[in-house]
């Protein structure tokens, strides 16, 4: 296969981002951002044009998952936001949850949605009006929550490595899936988890991403794909970096190819856009980049963003700009056109 080919220089949002989607169109990029705001740019051409933030959120906006008619966000204070294509306010829920709202994931016809948060909970939504329809409580921090594609059955993965299905909208529970190398306690505190779940097209393989944990101080970690049939619980494949600093998995997006993107962040300098057929001990194709938050991919797979690290990034407080300060951080936007 040709290798990707980057479409110009990257976008440079004025702040970290945590998660990157296309719309279902595949026309406009949306970025959760670390202030509080969802960038977003207008993609139909080869260079991207900015188009309004969406404002609404107190905290870091953490989930980000389009609809087909409303994109949903949620943030570090537990907020539950949705917004219609053009970008306007449709509803918000103030405590989704006590705590950080990780993530959201919304169903293939755009009924219903699922968050996951800090406080142990997987909750279901009406997306249409935001009311909460059930709840259950696994009593874990649930890290990240994906629907399979016929919207019957939710996963939630957590800080522990493992992920448990739940019948929709009942909550009723189903299989777990176990992935306990994912976790480790280290010097007093809980490193690792689920970072990120992904499910193939038709629903049978579900792929997990995190990383082995090595310690918790200076976090050393390598980074770590599981995969599981659905029906059986039995492990198909994994695939494993090569070092402790090359870090977490951080998402993951299943190509319309057939092969898996995924993207890691570790100590500077380690991270990785990769592209990996299920099954295969290595990418056949990986590209280093800075730590990379957050990938997507268009429906048809054509175009492909990732969220980085800005070079000579001043995250650890070691060095101050000429005026004093600390230089804040961004997340360029790197953009590909992918092989047909």
């Amino acid at each position: 296969m040709p290798p990707p080919v980057e479409l110009g220089r990257p976008l440079v949002p004025p702040c970290q981002l945590t998660r990157l989607r296309f719309r279902p169109d595949g026309r406009v990029l949306a970025a959760a951002g670390c202030d509080g705001k969802v960038r977003r740019w207008d993609t139909s051409a080869d260079a991207p044009a900015d188009l309004p933030p969406l404002d609404g959120h107190n905290g870091w906006v953490g989930g980000l998952a389009f609809g087909p008619a409303a994109l949903f966000t949620t943030d570090s204070w537990g907020r539950l936001t949705a917004h219609d294509p053009d970008g306007k306010h449709l509803w918000t829920v103030e405590v989704a949850h006590d705590g950080w709202a990780r993530s959201v994931a919304v169903t293939a016809d755009g009924a219903r949605l699922a968050t996951g948060g800090r406080d142990g909970f997987v909750r279901f939504w009406d997306a249409r009006t935001g009311a909460k329809a059930a709840e259950v409580n696994p009593a874990a921090d649930i890290l990240g929550v994906a629907f399979t594609p016929d919207g019957k059955t939710v996963l939630a993965g957590d800080l522990f490595g493992v992920v448990r299905e739940f019948e929709v909208p009942t909550g009723k529970p189903g299989r777990s899936f176990e992935a306990r190398e994912l976790h480790k306690v280290d010097r007093v505190q809980d490193v690792g988890g689920v970072r990120c779940l992904l499910l193939s097209p038709d629903g049978a393989t579900l792929v997990v991403g995190g990383a082995e944990p090595k310690s918790g101080g200076f976090v050393e970690c390598t980074p770590l794909l599981i995969a599981f049939d659905r029906a059986t619980g039995r492990r198909l494949w994994q695939w494993k970096g090569g070092a402790p600093a090359e870090g977490y998995v951080t998402d993951l997006a299943w190509h319309p190819g057939g092969y898996v993107v995924a993207c890691t962040s570790g100590q500077p300098g380690q991270g990785k856009v990769l592209f990996l057929r299920p099954g295969e001990a290595q990418p056949f194709f990986q590209v280093a980049k800075p730590n990379v938050q957050g990938v997507a991919l268009t429906a048809d797979g054509a175009k492909l963003a990732a969220a980085l690290t800005n070079a000579n990034s001043s995250g650890n407080g070691r060095v101050r700009g000429a005026g004093g300060d600390y230089p804040q951080n961004h997340s360029p936007v790197q953009l590909w056109r992918l092989p047909g």
